[in-house]
């Protein structure tokens, strides 16, 4: 031993030495790989049981105004958008053909007035039969109440506005010929708020009562949420788009409301479940159909694990979780493809800074 050369001995201590402090450092390494990730606590969402439904802001009293009788139309007033007054003349017929009926129907009542006339005194005198007399009567009452009809037909040759309101189409233009009932203008009647008029499928409309309370929110006003109440759904579905339409009246629609907004309400259904669990969509891992992955946080551990879950639809920026987690739950929200299962993680606010951390650290540890 005591031959054994002084350098191979040092050499020997020198390797264990380093031996130790690799060692050493790549226990400190490895506690320092942990990858940064941002979670996310599974919730409660009683809100993701509310039945959807997109639909258009209207007046809660409106019109559709039209002549009772077919034929030119001569001059329309007001245009989309106008403001009238209860009385306002909006829109008229070509009056000559409707005038001449007129006079037609007058002189064929004065006609038949002349000939009940004259014949009254020949029926005292025993020179017409009483028969005569009553069939000249009959033609006199004819007459007048022809002329009273062309008369009240007369009169609806023009539109007059019903009520204070604002113009909210207008569906015929001057020269062209309409039938009777056409609808020429579509007008509000002012002072009765709004309603949101939307379409329903069947299994929506099933899961909603009248009365319901809604929350609207219209794409105008994004910031607000305005209460509402259903207070009609359809008896029937609509031949054209197989929905049943239903009317959310909207208790205080904020100034600057406007017939033709669009709006989106949040029905609560008829059915209180229990309140579902949601999770940001970021979280969501190889989606197939109704079954996706996540990766569960542990936090003694700070590992991870993936879990399959049940999803359901999709609700804003979140995914509503049918099975496999509970509330309280901590999934990985940002990070998860540099994950594997097991994997030691770190909790951070900015995941992008975080990165840029790990990147300056390690280019400052290169040799």
């Amino acid at each position: 031993m005591t031959g054994f050369p002084r350098f191979v001995l040092v050499a020997v201590l020198g390797a264990f030495a380093l031996a130790g402090c690799g060692e050493e450092a790549s226990q400190t390494a490895e506690a320092e790989t942990a990858i940064p990730v941002l979670v996310a606590e599974v919730r409660t969402a009683p809100e993701a049981g509310f039945v959807t439904a997109y639909g258009l802001v209207r007046p809660d009293r409106e019109a559709a105004l039209s002549f009772k009788i077919s034929g030119l139309v001569r001059t329309i007033a007001v245009d989309a958008g106008d403001i009238v007054r209860k009385g306002d003349t909006l829109a008229e017929l070509d009056m000559r053909e409707i005038d001449a009926d007129a006079r037609r129907a007058n002189a064929a009542a004065i006609k038949a007035k002349r000939d009940v006339d004259r014949i009254a005194p020949l029926l005292e005198n025993g020179f017409v039969s009483r028969q005569r007399m009553q069939d000249a009567q009959t033609a006199y009452d004819l007459a007048l109440a022809e002329r009273s009809r062309v008369d009240f037909n007369r009169s609806l040759s023009r539109i007059v506005a019903p009520a204070d309101g604002v113009v909210l189409s207008r569906l015929s233009e001057p020269n062209e010929i309409v039938n009777p009932g056409q609808p020429i203008l579509t007008v509000s009647q002012g002072g009765g708020g709004f309603i949101l008029k939307a379409g329903l499928a069947d299994r929506d409309m099933a899961r909603i009562q009248l009365d319901a309370r809604a929350s609207v929110t219209l794409d105008a006003f994004p910031g607000e949420k305005l209460a509402g109440t259903v207070r009609r759904i359809g008896a029937a579905s609509e031949a054209r788009t197989g929905t049943f339409e239903i009317e959310i009246a909207l208790d205080n629609a904020p100034p600057g409301t406007a017939s033709g907004f669009i709006g989106v309400a949040q029905i609560e259904p008829a059915d209180e479940n229990a309140a579902a669990l949601a999770v940001p969509a970021t979280a969501i891992l190889e989606g197939h159909g109704a079954v996706a992955n996540v990766y569960l946080l542990d936090r003694p551990s700070m590992t991870v694990r993936q879990k399959r879950i049940g999803i359901g639809r999709i609700s804003g920026d979140e995914v509503i979780v049918t099975d496999g987690l509970k509330a309280g739950d901590q999934v990985v929200s940002a990070g998860a493809p540099y994950l594997r299962e097991g994997a030691k993680v770190r909790v951070v606010t900015d995941l992008k800074a975080a990165r840029a951390e790990t990147a300056s650290e390690d280019e400052a540890a290169r040799p």
